[in-house]
């Protein structure tokens, strides 16, 4: 798991029912949260240990007896199997989690996909039948890049959302706007009375502006901010500056490579520079793709 899914996760438990809330906007049906179900005992996709990002259980206030389980996966970049995973992670869920005094209550499942950049490539898997029966498999989503920052600090100031909106604010529309921080310091500070989470929102703020591509203008807006000492905050906003500067270096040496060798690189060789962990590794290829003057010649390079 990336230091942005953790610190989705992080802001999402910190001020729980804030991503349910957001994915149901546009439902009809207003559920609010009860507990985090464990999903230990349940084998997701992926192999053993292998978990959802989080399952939030959800109670249906008109139907106490019925409640929800909302499978919530938290989205850096595109997967494009993601929602077919979502799918076994739903059938598991509801064909053997089970709630009620006797354990033999069903959960209703649905799943939620939130993407912290970019936008949610497919929601629908449709296996229906021309006559409409089959299996259709619809995720929540929320593309948090769509959402408005200021809109968004006006409902925290106002009271019409909870506080835990702040976390996502540098992801969202504007969110790199110098007044936009501003004004998120000042809700900040008149909505979140406890100082360590006050600090916790601005470490996690650093590390989605780092998703974001907004670090400059965070740095600057916060400076005199009381970001807090939390070792496991200021761990994720170093591996958020690294994380980021391995996905610059990885684009750029793509790119260099479609400009300079337009369809050379093969399948496998995109596949290896696109999970290279080393900064330096891909300095010296993005030379190396610079002073080649064949594609061979590169590739040279690489096999060293």
């Amino acid at each position: 798991m990336g230091v942005f899914d953790q610190a989705a996760r992080f802001a999402e438990k910190a001020d729980p029912g804030v991503v349910p809330e957001r994915l149901l906007r546009s439902s009809g049906l207003v559920l609010s949260f009860h507990d985090w179900f464990d999903t230990r005992p349940f084998p997701l996709p992926g192999g053993p240990d292998r978990i959802a990002d989080l399952v939030a259980v959800l109670d249906d206030p008109a139907a106490l007896d019925k409640p929800w389980l909302m499978v919530l996966e938290f989205q850096a970049q595109v997967d494009e199997d993601k929602l077919e995973v979502t799918l076994e992670e739903v059938a598991i869920l509801r064909s053997r989690a089970r709630h009620g005094e006797d354990r033999k209550g069903k959960y209703k499942v649905v799943a939620g996909l939130v993407y912290l950049q970019g936008r949610c490539p497919e929601s629908v898997l449709d296996m229906t039948l021309p006559n409409g029966r089959g299996t259709r498999h619809e995720a929540l989503v929320w593309n948090v890049a769509d959402d408005d920052a200021a809109l968004a600090l006006e409902a925290v100031a106002s009271g019409r959302k909870s506080w835990g909106l702040l976390f996502w604010v540098p992801l969202m529309a504007g969110g790199g706007e110098e007044a936009v921080i501003a004004h998120w310091k000042e809700v900040v500070l008149a909505g979140v009375e406890d100082r360590g989470m006050r600090g916790n929102l601005a470490g996690i703020a650093l590390v989605f502006a780092e998703l974001a591509g907004r670090v400059p203008a965070w740095k600057h807006g916060l400076e005199g901010f009381e970001v807090t000492e939390s070792q496991i905050v200021n761990e994720w906003i170093s591996q958020g500056h690294t994380t980021g500067r391995l996905e610059q270096g990885r684009r750029d040496l793509l790119e260099v490579l479609q400009e300079r060798f337009p369809g050379a690189a093969p399948a496998e060789v995109i596949q290896l520079i696109n999970h290279q962990e080393s900064l330096v590794l891909l300095h010296d290829w993005f030379r190396a793709a610079l002073r080649a003057d064949t594609f061979e010649q590169f590739m040279a390079v690489l096999r060293q």
